[in-house]
């Protein structure tokens, strides 16, 4: 497959993408990467609250890319590394950033993650607050493994309900993908 780099530059640029990874996530990555968007963002003149948001909804995402994918990728054989892949992008729209992530799931998860969030879009602003208070208790009882509490984080720092779609994919596997705009 042959890709027209420029032409897919001038896309990114037209369609206003300030950053976009796509590829094997890991904590390395996240660390070097958050620091250029940081950078990148400071020089779009965001107000630093803005800025605040969409840093922690661009961790949240990879950090559930690198967490949840099913799209693995095996290190080396004398380590035990696996990575993770999906992609990530922010960029801006309508004046406002957004944060968009992209990953395969299994499809035994699609239908609760899909309830899930259907269940966070139907919530104000007040009633994520609660969820999230009561969610946190239950974790600090349960296994600590997160029981969607990035998910419920990132719509708080939402300025409209969360977007997503899961799409069949071959096999056992659907693609899930998040929107959210600050």
């Amino acid at each position: 497959m042959t890709i027209d780099m420029l032409d897919f530059y001038n896309r990114v640029l037209e369609n206003r993408i300030i950053f976009c990874f796509s590829g094997p996530m890991s904590q390395g990555v996240l660390e070097g990467i958050g620091e250029a968007l940081k950078i990148k963002m400071e020089e779009e003149e965001a107000d630093k609250k803005i800025v605040r948001k969409v840093f922690s909804v661009f961790v949240e995402q990879m950090q559930n890319v690198i967490s949840h994918s099913a799209d693995k990728i095996r290190g080396l054989p004398e380590t035990d590394v696996e990575l993770r892949c999906g992609i990530v992008l922010v960029g801006l729209e309508n004046n406002r950033f957004f944060v968009r992530s992209g990953n395969c799931i299994n499809k035994d998860e699609a239908e609760p993650l899909s309830k899930f969030l259907q269940a966070l879009q139907q919530m104000d602003k007040e009633e994520l607050k609660a969820y999230f208070k009561q969610k946190r208790r239950e974790e600090s009882s349960e296994d600590g493994k997160g029981a969607g509490l990035w998910f419920i984080v990132t719509a708080r720092n939402a300025t409209v309900p969360l977007e997503f779609d899961i799409t069949p994919l071959r096999g056992d596997l659907c693609f899930f993908s998040l929107k959210v705009i600050i």
